[in-house]
């Protein structure tokens, strides 16, 4: 087991609310200062929330109110989407099917992401986008190099869907030595039976899973931040 930060202890119940918010170790979101912190909203496209009904429109609710939290807070917000203006990479497997998916979202106005999540609209909003067939928000340009300058440590996520860009970043931010939480409510899949099991067999083995209600009042008590 490896003793970087960005593993969690196993040790844990992560996939409910009761485990130890712990501000003197690294490897626990509680230490890590909201500077230290950012909340990724991971491609909450229209399409993909009409896609992942009804569980789709709660995770949007939850991640709506998470953003302002954070943002009252001092934590970074970044919106990860695709860039549906793109071809994917020539060696992508199933391209055709990507790129007719891309093409649609563009006819229909899909692409955008919801109102709840815009606040007072797109300007303003920290938005990087991606190139369709990458799956992890972290492979968009510029994004790595962001929260190296900004000293980002702890990565907070909330996304559709929870098979696709939730689990590929959450797996690849904890390769680059981030550590994770999940917001489980914040999340959602097709198939709603994939989501729990994921959260429950897979992404809790590298990071925590908690609820949005939980990781505020949790985090808030542990840092003082009343």
């Amino acid at each position: 087991m490896s003793n970087s930060p960005a593993f969690a202890s196993e040790k844990h119940d992560m996939t409910n609310d009761t485990f130890n918010f712990n501000a003197n170790d690294r490897a626990n979101p509680a230490y890590y200062d909201p500077s230290q912190t950012a909340f990724l909203l991971l491609d909450f496209h229209t399409m993909f929330v009409h896609h992942s009904e009804p569980s789709a429109s709660l995770a949007v609710a939850v991640a709506a109110k998470f953003k302002t939290w954070a943002e009252s807070r001092g934590i970074l917000v970044i919106h990860a989407l695709i860039d549906t203006t793109k071809s994917p990479f020539p060696t992508c497997k199933d391209a055709t099917r990507y790129s007719t998916i891309m093409s649609v979202m563009e006819s229909s106005n899909t692409a955008i992401e919801p109102a709840e999540l815009l606040g007072d609209g797109q300007e303003g909003n920290l938005t990087f986008t991606r190139q369709a067939g990458h799956i992890s928000a972290l492979k968009s340009p510029g994004l790595m190099q962001l929260l190296a300058e900004k000293g980002i440590k702890s990565l907070v996520l909330a996304g559709l869907s929870t098979a696709g860009c939730v689990l590929r970043t959450a797996l690849q931010a904890t390769d680059e030595e981030f550590v994770v939480t999940v917001i489980k409510d914040g999340c959602a899949d097709a198939k709603e039976g994939l989501h729990d099991m994921l959260m429950d067999n897979i992404l809790n083995g590298r990071g925590y899973i908690v609820t949005a209600d939980c990781f505020q009042k949790r985090y808030e008590e542990t840092r003082n931040l009343r």
